[in-house]
């Protein structure tokens, strides 16, 4: 592999690291039972929304590709796993295969989630424009096209990662900065413009009953894209701001194991992410949460 790689990690595989043995056990455990309900959480969260029929469709489409990443997230983590009983069993190799694994793949996926729920703050910023045109605009083939540059999009950085870490590192933050600045500008819209409209019905005494329930049903569906964008920016922070430190400085001696600790913790603290958003559906997504009540009332009778 390229010696400028990004995913060129040698000193993630080094002897050093085996003494980190006991925690890094604690941590496999607990990834592991995260993985599981992780894969659980949303593959009933992807049975209710198939399930489910009054949603607008390509706002559910959208929902559901940020459910089914998670659920890949899910089984990414058994792969960081494997990196860290590899490592403890001093199986560099195998190390090295699982380790590049779990990164290529969660920087996909990683940017696929980041893409998706900035693409939901832009469903809403449009349901909110567009009115009544709304579901003319945005529809389902639309939709899937979007997705599609979605997936898409993100292996163009990991090409550039095995080629050039500069390079990855502006691709990376552009991707970031970019995202962020959409949804802060599409919600701070969505605030102005809610405002707005507050002032408008306070002045008038005869307006639309269907409308205000309208604009009730559409400010918890933006209640809910929040929630979600809260959660992935509180669950990845954490990450972004130890891993510099790792990358740019790694020290010899004990520096190095608090650092690489340090690291662990908070990716392990990044998949809370994948576990959190089916319990934000079910809270916030009142058609979500009906539909998941039905299907697990049904598990037990299925089992009989």
């Amino acid at each position: 592999m390229n010696e400028n790689s990004v995913f060129n990690f040698p000193v993630y595989c080094s002897i050093e690291l085996t003494s980190l043995a006991n925690p890094l056990i604690y941590l496999s455990v607990f990834n592991i039972a995260i993985a599981i309900i992780v894969i659980v959480g949303n593959t009933v969260i992807l049975i209710a929304l198939r399930k489910e029929t009054s949603l607008h469709l390509p706002s559910k489409v959208l929902i559901r590709t940020l459910a089914a990443t998670d659920l890949c997230i899910g089984i990414v983590e058994f792969f960081f796993v494997a990196y860290w009983m590899s490592l403890l069993n001093n199986r560099m190799q195998l190390c090295h295969v699982t380790l590049v694994i779990h990164v290529v793949a969660a920087t996909i996926l990683f940017v696929v989630s980041l893409l998706t729920i900035t693409a939901i703050s832009v469903d809403r910023l449009l349901a909110l424009l567009l009115g009544l045109r709304y579901r003319q605009v945005v529809t389902t083939k639309r939709v899937y096209a979007v997705l599609t540059a979605v997936g898409v999009y993100p292996g163009f950085g990991v090409a550039i990662g095995f080629y050039s870490r500069e390079a990855y590192q502006i691709f990376a933050s552009m991707t970031v900065a970019g995202c962020m600045i959409i949804s802060v500008y599409c919600y701070s819209k969505i605030f102005y413009r809610l405002h707005h409209h507050r002032t408008q019905v306070r002045s008038n005494d005869q307006a639309n009953e269907a409308v205000l329930a309208n604009m009730m049903r559409y400010r918890k569906s933006v209640s809910s894209a929040i929630w979600l964008q809260f959660v992935f920016v509180f669950c990845y922070f954490p990450y972004f701001a130890v891993s510099p430190f790792v990358y740019q400085g790694r020290d010899k001696g004990r520096s190095l194991k608090v650092l690489f600790l340090a690291l662990y913790a908070t990716t392990t603290f990044m998949f809370f992410n994948s576990m959190l958003n089916p319990m934000l559906y079910c809270w916030k997504i009142k058609e979500v949460r009906r539909v998941v009540k039905d299907t697990l009332k049904q598990i037990p009778c299925s089992l009989h």
